[in-house]
């Protein structure tokens, strides 16, 4: 492809980058604050007391995530106690670096208004909205991204000051990369993307003539080595669990996967705006084919995870938030899209509308903990109940307590067992599935921290059943006997309910199961 010169970009007078700057810092810090005040008010969801369970178990890496979650929480919590804001303030504060980056994204690339509409619009859509206030993976793994976007535009563009042999920006550039990966395995793809962008713009070419991508690459490597060591002494058990138990929980073309991938990217990003960022889409490759290398940075850094997750989709369920770092690009590309059709009456009512939908999405999700009249399917509802299901436990471990010792609680799923390590007193050591025999993601490597011969308390919740439980907990405990059922609550609305069972002398039938690497049947990949 013949390259040409970037088109200049729009000149806009100092006054406005101030002015839209002083917009975006002024939203960012309102929508910080409203977001920790709101972190403190709703309880934990399962993925973030799951990740909380890893900062418990600090280690160089876990079974199916890197550790940057696990790591930022552990610090967090250090600093501001364990609570839901030490959790979730690692969530909050990237989301305000995050609005930052993507306005100085759009600012360099087209214009200080680009910048700024592309850094609201995000705030305004359930993905990047619902990610400012729940602590994953993907929290970390988009600031890096949008980080090494950022720095990659000064890399490869053509500006005026030369060729793009700068050795700094280029180890910096490897270590946002290095980052990203200790993340979320998904940045793999970044590297790949940056070396395509490199081989097609001349500043690139140049640069790729010099040593300083190649060790910059070396020292992404070096970041991410944490990963390596950690999967080299547990047989290589997480890489094992992304590409072959990936692969086990194919069964087949199942068309309905895409209608539900398309249903959670509409809601992820709104309807409207999912439908602008699909033609941003088409229209940034007719650009890029044309030698616009604006037009090609954002292509390559949006349209090929988009391509993947939409080819993956009818094989397995792509979760709403796995797309998330591939929205970047076409974010910046659909605000410079809306600022160019913004004069044209249509353009402007359905920009309006795009980000109007997008922001009601977003409120409702927020107000649901908290508004029990606000209509939801509660078999979808997993931040309500934990906390009263954590009182009935704790009752029964207090009965308990007065003939035996305190009891173990085992709770079938990841989901229950962290939930419950988080809100009973004292946060005792919980363990999950691998404690009755099957896999148990990354609890499995945790079961030293308990011993046969204690009694327990086996908790099951009912979207999740523990089929056959009496003959399955009899291989495992001297006797069991079940305990009145508790049905959790948002408001006066019930949630679920939960099974919960006595188990005497429990123990492990059998030598612990080797780490899984497939997913425990019925129960999909931990959050992420």
């Amino acid at each position: 492809m013949k390259a040409v010169t970037q088109p200049a970009r729009r000149s806009e007078p100092r006054s406005a980058e101030v002015h839209w700057g002083r917009i975006v810092l002024l939203a960012s810090v309102v929508l910080a604050v409203l977001r920790l005040f709101y972190a403190t008010r709703v309880e934990l969801a399962p993925q973030e007391a799951y990740y909380w369970q890893y900062a418990r178990h600090l280690d160089l890496s876990y079974f199916d995530h890197p550790p940057m979650c696990a790591w930022l929480i552990a610090l967090s919590v250090r600093l501001v106690g364990v609570g839901e804001l030490g959790i979730r303030l690692p969530a909050v504060l990237s989301a305000a670096v995050l609005t930052w980056l993507l306005y100085s994204l759009g600012a360099r690339l087209y214009s200080p208004a680009v910048g700024a509409l592309a850094a609201l619009a995000a705030n305004t859509t359930v993905l990047f909205g619902l990610g400012a206030v729940v602590m994953t993976p993907d929290v970390p793994l988009v600031l890096f991204w949008a980080a090494a976007l950022r720095v990659l535009c000064e890399l490869v563009l053509p500006d005026g000051k030369g060729p793009g042999r700068g050795g700094f920006r280029w180890y910096l550039l490897g270590l946002l990369c290095g980052l990203a990966m200790l993340s979320k395995y998904t940045a793999a793809l970044l590297p790949p993307q940056i070396l395509a962008t490199a081989l097609l713009l001349p500043r690139g070419r140049a640069a790729l003539r010099t040593p300083h991508p190649y060790l910059a690459l070396a020292l992404s490597l070096a970041v991410f080595s944490p990963v390596l060591i950690w999967n080299a002494r547990h047989d290589w058990a997480s890489f094992a669990f992304q590409t072959q138990g990936r692969l086990e929980s194919v069964h087949g073309l199942r068309p309905f996967l895409v209608g539900r991938y398309v249903g959670l990217q509409a809601v992820a990003v709104g309807p409207l705006l999912y439908l602008a960022l699909l033609a941003a889409a088409v229209l940034l490759i007719r650009r890029s084919l044309r030698g616009d290398p604006r037009a090609l940075l954002l292509c390559l850094a949006s349209v090929p995870g988009l391509v993947l997750f939409s080819l993956v989709s009818p094989w397995h369920w792509v979760k709403m938030n796995w797309v998330a770092p591939a929205y970047l690009g076409v974010l910046v590309a659909v605000a410079a899209a809306g600022g160019e059709l913004w004069h044209r009456r249509w353009g402007k009512v359905y920009g309006l509308l795009s980000v109007g939908t997008g922001a009601l999405l977003v409120v409702g999700m927020y107000l649901m903990p908290l508004c029990p009249f606000i209509p939801f399917s509660e078999r979808d509802n997993l931040v309500s109940g934990w906390k009263e299901l954590a009182g009935h436990v704790q009752r029964f471990r207090e009965q308990a307590k007065a003939r035996t010792p305190e009891p173990l609680v085992v709770g079938w799923g990841y989901k229950t067992a962290s939930e419950l390590a988080f809100y009973l007193p004292g946060h005792p050591e919980t363990q999950s599935d691998g404690a009755l025999g099957s896999p148990g993601l990354a609890y499995d490597f945790w079961l030293d921290r308990v011993h046969d011969g204690t009694d327990a308390i086996i908790v099951s919740d009912a979207r999740q059943p523990l089929h056959d439980a009496p003959a399955h907990l009899q291989t495992h405990c001297e006797g069991v006997r079940e305990l009145p059922p508790v049905t959790v609550h948002r408001g006066e609305r019930p949630v679920t309910t939960y099974q919960l069972w006595y188990c005497q002398r429990w123990h492990l039938s059998e030598r612990a199961p080797e780490p899984s690497r497939g997913l425990t049947p019925g129960e999909p990949a931990a959050g992420t």
